[in-house]
This record gives C-alpha cells, sequence and structure tokens, in this order.
C-alpha cells in the first residue's frame, strides 16, 4: 500500500544531509518525538535510496522482501524479544544494502544496559544515532503550497 505524506514538519537538515550521502547498508538510529515520524519518513523519502518502507508497526518483525532501499522502523523500542532477535539476524544475513533507519522517543541505550532491549541490536542499529527531539522543526513550504514534495513511501 503507498501513502502520501503529507505531514507539515520538516526534518532537521543535517540528518537529511547524512541520509542522502551515506553509503548502502548503513544503519541509523533516530531519537525523535512520536508526531515526528511521518514528517521523517517523508522527509527520508525525498532523499533516500529508493523505495523508502516505513514499518509503523513493527511487531510482529516481518522484513522487507527488497534488500536495497530504505527501511524506516518505527518504535524499534517496542520490539519484543523474537522480533528483536529476528530483526538482528536478519540485519546479518538478509538486509542486503537496504539502509535502516530505526525510530524510538526514548534512550534505546538505557534499554539495553537494563536488559530491557538486545544489547547487540542495539548496536547494530546505532552505528550512527541522531538525537531530534531538541531540534525546531520547520514548515515545509511545499506542504503549505499544497504538494507533497514528491515524497512516495510505502507503510506496512
Amino acid at each position: 500500500m503507498q501513502h502520501l505524506l503529507t505531514h507539515e514538519d520538516t526534518i532537521d537538515a543535517g540528518f537529511l544531509r547524512w541520509v542522502a550521502c551515506q553509503r548502502p547498508g548503513q544503519h541509523y538510529l533516530v531519537r525523535c518525538d512520536r508526531n515526528a515520524v511521518f514528517a521523517l519518513a517523508r522527509q527520508v523519502a525525498s532523499v533516500g535510496a529508493a523505495p523508502v518502507l516505513l514499518l509503523h508497526q513493527p511487531s510482529p518483525f516481518s522484513p522487507p522482501a527488497d534488500s536495497d532501499g530504505t527501511l524506516i522502523v518505527n518504535d524499534v523500542h517496542a520490539l519484543e524479544l523474537r522480533d528483536q532477535i529476528a530483526f538482528y539476524d536478519w540485519l546479518g544475513y538478509g538486509a542486503g544494502e537496504l539502509r535502516v533507519i530505526s525510530v524510538t522517543p526514548y534512550p534505546l541505550r538505557a534499554l539495553a544496559d537494563r536488559g530491557l532491549f538486545l544489547e547487540g541490536l542495539f548496536h547494530r542499529l546505532s552505528a550512527v544515532e541522531f538525537d531530534l527531539r531538541s531540534r525546531k522543526v520547520q514548515r515545509d513550504q511545499s506542504v503549505r503550497k499544497g504538494g507533497n514534495g514528491g515524497a512516495h513511501i510505502r507503510e506496512r
């Protein structure tokens, strides 16, 4: 199913430059407010490797068939243990060239330190970490003009 995301906010330009410039297979851990996930996904779709797939509810974990493009995993902190194990294994053997952006509003390192999130998965996901919570989100001019900026995201 394809969705056009029309959230009116724009994510930090530095993060978007990083996403646009990084090599395939790179993984990012993004800490942001829950209400910013669709804006993040929409903006990543405008600069990230296509296709962009958003796993809005990651449990149960069901890896995408594509092994290239960009996968955004929302609420990664909420994965059940069996799903964390499946995700970890898939990143090691089946993710291919896919860029994975894991999103959470919570400090994943603290959850891993307390044994509530697999430490190995945390390390695989957090090759690069961004904290976008403290950034001021700006209005997207194309959305205010009624456009969608050409961003297409498949949501599962």
